[in-house]
């Protein structure tokens, strides 16, 4: 694993739980395992590039960092897979995924720690995302990380309505909404940590299901 945390125990019952739930959201979009193990990857790369993260911590930011979008399996296909711009309706109903990995989640006593950073991966650092709308240091550290790590994976994959941005052009939109959707202490160590990181994970051609910052 990436971040170098070991997984005995329950640790690695719990790490086979999350597999679990993982594959179970493959089965309804053949896209999120792909997407959710590149999230993780880059979380990893981040967290080990700010190196002050406890082990506990780090656990618990790749456990959510694989399951930040375990809720979408509440989403139909007809809205994941649509393309062009979603109505307010499908929009509200896309927005519901975290909270609906919450009641999911919240059974797993040893995702306690995940729940959260899964909660507000969505929330903006500027206070204008959900969905509680808290801002800056409000925001669970974790969160923060995986809200950067799963723009840049979603940036830089294909997916329909237009090609992948290089890995250059990904950072400099990320460094575009510094301060306003991401952290900007986070941001500023995500080139060191795509830097240091030499294994890519692999990534399918192009993703089909819809993805939302």
């Amino acid at each position: 694993m990436n971040s170098g945390t070991e997984f005995n125990g329950m640790d690695k019952f719990y790490r086979q739980t999350i597999n679990a739930l993982v594959a179970a959201a493959g089965e309804h979009d053949s896209t999120a395992e792909g997407h959710s193990e590149r999230v993780r990857h880059y979380a990893s790369a981040i967290v080990s590039a700010l190196g002050n993260i406890s082990s506990e911590n780090a656990r618990d930011i790749d456990y959510a960092a694989s399951l930040h979008d375990i809720g979408k399996v509440a989403v139909s296909s007809k809205i994941l897979n649509k393309f062009g711009r979603l109505t307010d309706e499908e929009f509200d109903i896309m927005r519901r995924h975290s909270m609906v990995a919450v009641r999911i989640l919240s059974k797993v006593e040893g995702l306690s720690g995940a729940v959260p950073m899964i909660k507000h991966h969505h929330e903006h650092y500027n206070g204008e995302g959900y969905p509680d709308g808290l801002a800056g240091e409000e925001i669970p550290l974790g969160a923060r990380i995986i809200a950067i790590a799963e723009a840049f994976d979603i940036l830089t994959t294909d997916v329909p309505w237009r090609d992948a941005l290089s890995q250059e052009k990904a950072l400099d939109e990320i460094e575009r909404c510094s301060g306003t959707q991401f952290d900007p202490k986070i941001v500023k160590v995500l080139r060191t940590a795509l830097d240091k990181d030499i294994e890519q994970p692999p990534r399918r051609a192009a993703v089909l299901q819809r993805l939302i910052l």
